[in-house]
């Protein structure tokens, strides 16, 4: 493996690679020859690059980029194990006149020459993935309100199962042997509530549940594990929020651990929860960004206690480097400013900040010194192209994609890399092309001074107890500047003489009549142009700032007086 991480995108015209070092070449691997190459995927471990097409998936190995493995058929998804040892596809479910009852669909392959090591029917398009314990002994799969557990690799029958009524999703923790812990999600079925339990391997009884938590107020359920496999929270939400508090669902978050400890999380900002995440280098820490717009960013540490405010944004999604020292918090889809903010943990305080406008891809590379923002298709169908920041926020490399060229995918290569001088240092940033926002319209009496309108109440950084200043109100504001305005009025008056007055302006000669209606006319606008830009000249020499329209009139003052000394001839 190279000394530096490397990048894999997948574009409409080619599968190519990227060396994260000056100048960014492109090295293609496969080029139109090869056609609709649908997604790419990187094994866990760095080790394997696989892509899929209409006819085949292909496993290619990342140490020479040679071939490892062809399989033919129309996948339509495709993952490794987590050690890299196996490579899972799955293709829909099909009946034909030769084959009525259909044929499996679902095929586990080895990853270094593609043996064959098992194959199953799995109908379902939503949750047919199958779960692997993090050292590869357990491989389970959901199937008819069962879990089906098969133990070192061998898929020809199941040592294990969970059988519940309504099974609708699980999880497996990802500790090492021999303790292996299984969460599952059951639906309530009429009248009665859905549960949550945790069990582990392999005591599957209900009576021997370690953690058994119920709520009418649950269709569906995300298991979220810290890195250890000792604690976990259960994100569970509704189909319809009955109450109308949100278009997407109620949600509701729950937290338990292997020692049979759990309870309810409750926030303290009201609103939909936008994301939680471990902190993959700290197994007692997670972050969770809650709350309605602008939403509030929380670390907690296992126990749920607030360890430290990250205030208030424009944020909806998380993101940790694998190391877990930085923390990245950002704003995409419906939020259009693509705010980014990324924080040191260790100090908490605030290291850089970019704005990703479009961002529909956002990854860290396995150093932790930079990250990529991508504009994906068919998310979105312009603007495609990749950023690569670095973790300050500076701009190093941007790409964008040519005309009727789109954007699929693009990934880090994981693995194990030394550190660089980014880590310390951070580069030059280039200037950024995309358009900016137009700002918001303000009248000329209101422009070049500060705004004292604000839309949302925001709450800045702070430790859990410390007391914060309270934003001023409006009536506030105006009594503050009423009392600045007679200290001002009290000074002028008490320095007298001795402040310098402004220039005066030379008195207009009174208006005589020339004996001609039109002549009169012209004259009299004349002089009330004069008089105004007298008035100017008096503001700009209390050293008031004028407006550009200003200065012109009384460039032209000039001018004006040329036109009426020639009417008075």
């Amino acid at each position: 493996m190279t000394a530096t991480p490397s990048i894999a995108g997948l574009t409409n015209r080619s599968l190519f690679r990227i060396q994260l070092q000056e100048p960014y070449e492109e090295t293609i691997l496969r080029d139109e020859t090869t056609p609709n190459i649908r997604s790419i995927t990187f094994s866990p471990k760095g080790t394997y690059l696989a892509y899929r097409t209409d006819k085949k998936a292909e496993i290619i190995k990342c140490a020479n980029w040679s071939v490892a493995a062809t399989i033919d058929g129309n996948y339509k998804e495709m993952f490794f194990s987590p050690l890299d040892n196996y490579f899972i596809i799955w293709e829909m479910f099909a009946m034909t006149k030769d084959n009525p009852q259909g044929r499996p669909n679902l095929h586990v392959f080895r990853s270094s020459n593609g043996e064959k090591k098992g194959s199953f029917v799995q109908k379902n398009q939503i949750g047919w993935e199958p779960k692997w314990s993090s050292d590869e002994k357990l491989f389970a799969m959901l199937l008819n309100n069962r879990v089906l557990i098969y133990e070192d690799v061998n898929l020809d029958r199941y040592t294990q199962y969970i059988q519940a009524e309504k099974l609708q999703s699980f999880s497996i923790s990802p500790s090492m042997a021999p303790a292996y812990y299984f969460s599952i999600f059951t639906l309530g079925t009429s009248g009665q509530p859905s549960f949550w339990r945790v069990f582990k391997y392999p005591e599957f009884e209900v009576t021997q549940a370690l953690v058994n938590r119920s709520s009418f107020q649950a269709d569906k359920a995300a298991f979220h594990w810290n890195r250890r496999g000792t604690n976990v929270f259960a994100m569970t939400q509704t189909e319809v929020d009955k109450t109308g508090g949100s278009y997407y669902g109620k949600q509701s978050l729950s937290y338990g651990d292997v020692k049979g400890n759990a309870g309810n999380m409750s926030f303290s900002k009201e609103g939909p929860i936008h994301a939680i995440a471990w902190n993959p280098g700290n197994s007692n820490e997670w972050v969770a960004v809650y709350g309605h717009a602008p939403a509030k960013a929380t670390i907690f540490n296992a126990k749920c206690d607030p360890l430290f405010e990250f205030g208030t944004g424009a944020w909806n999604a998380i993101y940790f480097p694998p190391e877990g020292n930085i923390l990245l918090l950002g704003g995409f889809g419906n939020i259009a400013t693509g705010h980014i903010s990324v924080w040191d943990l260790r100090g908490c305080k605030k290291l850089g900040e970019c704005s990703a406008p479009d961002t529909t891809s956002l990854q860290w590379d396995p150093r932790g010194e930079t990250f990529v923002t991508a504009t994906t298709y068919p998310r979105l169908t312009v603007g495609n192209g990749y950023k690569i920041w670095h973790y300050t926020g500076a701009l190093m490399h941007k790409r964008v994609c040519a005309e009727k060229e789109n954007l699929l995918s693009i990934s880090w290569q994981p693995g194990t890399y030394p550190k660089s001088d980014l880590s310390k240092t951070a580069p030059k940033s280039i200037e950024d092309g995309t358009p900016k926002a137009t700002g918001a319209y303000r009248p000329p009496g209101a422009r070049n001074r500060p705004s004292t309108f604000t839309l949302h109440e925001h709450e800045k950084p702070h430790r859990p107890g410390q007391t914060l200043d309270a934003a001023p109100s409006k009536q506030a504001i105006k009594q503050k500047e009423k009392r600045e305005a007679r200290k001002a009025r009290k000074a002028d008056e008490r320095t007298g003489d001795t402040s310098p007055t402004p220039p005066t302006t030379t008195p207009r000669a009174p208006f005589v009549s020339t004996g001609d209606p039109e002549k009169d006319k012209k004259i009299k606008n004349l002089n009330k142009k004069l008089s105004d830009i007298d008035k100017l000249k008096q503001q700009k020499a209390a050293g008031k700032q004028l407006e550009l329209n200003q200065l012109a009139k009384i460039d032209n003052e000039a001018a004006l007086l040329q036109e009426l000394a020639q009417l008075k001839l």
